[in-house]
């Protein structure tokens, strides 16, 4: 990038520190001009709440004012700074150019008119300003991101669209699966102070029904999961490698639970408390042991990643469906707040341990078949 383009970057970036720290001086300021609830006063007037609050805002307008000060005085700190802002744009324009006006939009589209309707509700009241500031963030980390992309040269742009990178993917997928719980944990919160907004809207997005946007997202990513999984038998099989009927037996566990994911077929043991997971839980206990050493075999860092995701994947399946389900036993079917917590939490641990999965399968193809790859790195490099 030639040097008059890093200075309008370096100027563009002081600019955005002090802006946000502006914005949460602003807020900070709106929040304690919001009347106080006599009921809920914890300490000097204020709620522990609205403390919390308080202090996220105070956090945010001593990080980026500080960070607006060391721009501008430490010319080293602000070379190095910019330098890496430019490598990440640069590393990921396209999903940042899409990503960030959408979660702006979604922004929009969940606290706009909604709040119009609502605006009374207390709770609302007092996330306004924080609602404020995450808008303002991403319209303003948007315009960043485009005056950034604006100034690097084409010809370096081209060259890197039509690699995949595992990194890439691993990112795509996480700020896709964040999306998807933020609109519909936000959906809910609005159906469980009883208001009517966005009924159908709800049902679509939401992660406590089956049949909808996040449930075909979870079975799309698990049906990657199984083609990877398929490819890397099949690459091990080609190559003469061990355990390709293990990796086959995988890809065809994954399919089923791809399947499983829109087909609703183990909801059907649910009636009783979590009856589906003693059911295939033994069957799950036999499958890992047959697999001890086939895991063994794996290289250090992908035996980390499996672990983690089956961690997650495993945990949300079936230690939170199990807590959930006793829990709402007890509590009783009808209490809204019990299962939105317990199943939100539940899906977005089964996401977010799929994604790392994939992440994990696609470095082991990168790694372990390099003379195979799908593109996954610059040849140039």
């Amino acid at each position: 990038m030639k040097k008059d383009n890093i200075e309008v970057v370096s100027k563009a970036l002081r600019i955005y520190f002090l802006a946000n720290a502006l914005i949460a001086t602003i807020c900070l300021l709106v929040l304690l001009w919001i009347p106080t609830d006599p009921k809920n006063v914890w300490l000097i007037g204020l709620s522990k709440n609205r403390f919390a609050l308080i202090a996220v805002f105070v956090f945010l307008g001593l990080l980026f004012g500080y960070l607006s000060v060391k721009s501008y005085r430490d010319s080293r700190f602000n070379q190095v700074f910019v330098q890496k802002v430019i490598d990440f744009v640069f590393e990921y324009r396209l999903m940042l150019l899409v990503m960030l006006p959408l979660y702006g939009f979604t922004f929009i589209i969940m606290f706009g008119f909604p709040y119009q309707r609502i605006r009374y509700q207390a709770i609302l009241d007092r996330l306004l300003p924080l609602i404020i500031f995450g808008l303002t963030l991403f319209i303003l980390t948007s315009l960043l991101v485009y005056l950034i992309s604006s100034r690097l040269p084409k010809s370096q742009l081209d060259s890197k669209i039509v690699y995949i990178n595992p990194k890439k993917v691993f990112i795509a997928l996480i700020c896709v699966t964040v999306l998807l719980i933020l609109v519909s944990v936000y959906l809910n919160f609005l159906n469980l102070l009883n208001i009517e907004v966005y009924r159908v809207t709800r049902r679509v997005f939401d992660l406590n029904t089956e049949r909808n946007i996040p449930t075909l997202y979870s079975s799309v990513i698990l049906l990657g999961s199984s083609i990877l999984l398929g490819y890397i038998a099949y690459l091990t099989r080609l190559t003469g490698g061990r355990y390709s009927i293990l990796w086959a037996v995988l890809s065809l566990g994954f399919l089923f639970l791809s399947v499983d994911e829109t087909a609703y077929i183990h909801e059907n043991f649910s009636e009783d408390v979590a009856g589906w997971i003693f059911v295939v839980a033994p069957f799950v206990i036999l499958f890992l042991l047959g697999y001890v050493r086939f895991f063994l075999h794996l290289p250090r860092s992908t035996k980390l990643y499996f672990l983690l995701a089956g961690f997650l994947f495993i945990g949300g399946a079936f230690g939170l469906e199990f807590i959930g389900s006793w829990r709402i036993s007890l509590a009783g079917e009808n209490n809204i707040a019990t299962t939105l917590i317990y199943t939100s939490i539940e899906e977005s641990f089964e996401m977010f341990g799929i994604n790392l999965f994939v992440y994990s399968l696609l470095l082991y193809l990168r790694d372990n078949f390099p003379e195979y790859y799908l593109s996954f790195q610059d040849p140039n490099q």
